[in-house]
């Protein structure tokens, strides 16, 4: 008998993008959209990225012998924007071309950003327009702030990007 495979994240709703793993003894398959596992499915090899949106994740684990485990179900929630947090283009995903990060400055604010997984502030670079990402290998951690003229800052806008360029 083959043991289901152990996702390293509990199930719940987060407000930033979340990475969950997978563990378990033989070759493990998943699904994203709540469909049943197979050895047809994605064979699972690094950290699912969750995105923004419910994701409904399904896993098998198959052992040497062949015999399936039981499915494991988690669902995940992920809201990344609270009120008045900026908006950052593209959304989080796989990339391997070359791509522009881009954020919507309202009127009477300034928009600032890190690309480290720190969070932003007044002292962070100030955006002056689209961010061009031409070459990658692993992920980037892209947040963004809204400062107003007055002072006032908004909630930060994370965004992963998973970068695979040639």
């Amino acid at each position: 008998m083959a043991e289901a495979p152990v996702f390293s994240l509990d199930e719940g709703s987060y407000q930033e993008v979340q990475e969950t793993s997978l563990t378990g003894e033989g070759t493990i398959y998943f699904t994203e959209d709540g469909s049943t596992p197979d050895e047809s499915s994605t064979e699972y090899t690094e950290p699912i990225l969750l995105s923004e949106g419910t994701t409904v994740l399904k896993a098998v684990c198959i052992n040497k012998k062949g015999i399936p485990s039981l499915v494991s179900t988690r669902t995940y929630t992920v809201e990344l924007q609270g009120e008045g947090a900026p908006a950052v283009t593209p959304s989080t995903g796989k990339y391997s071309a070359p791509f522009q990060i881009t954020i919507q400055v309202p009127e009477g604010y300034t928009a600032y950003y890190t690309a480290d997984g720190t969070t932003p502030s007044a002292a962070s670079q100030m955006y002056g327009g689209p961010i061009d990402v031409t070459e990658g290998d692993g992920s980037l951690i892209f947040s963004a702030v809204l400062i107003s003229d007055t002072g006032k800052m908004t909630p930060v806008t994370k965004r992963n990007y998973t970068l695979q360029f040639e």
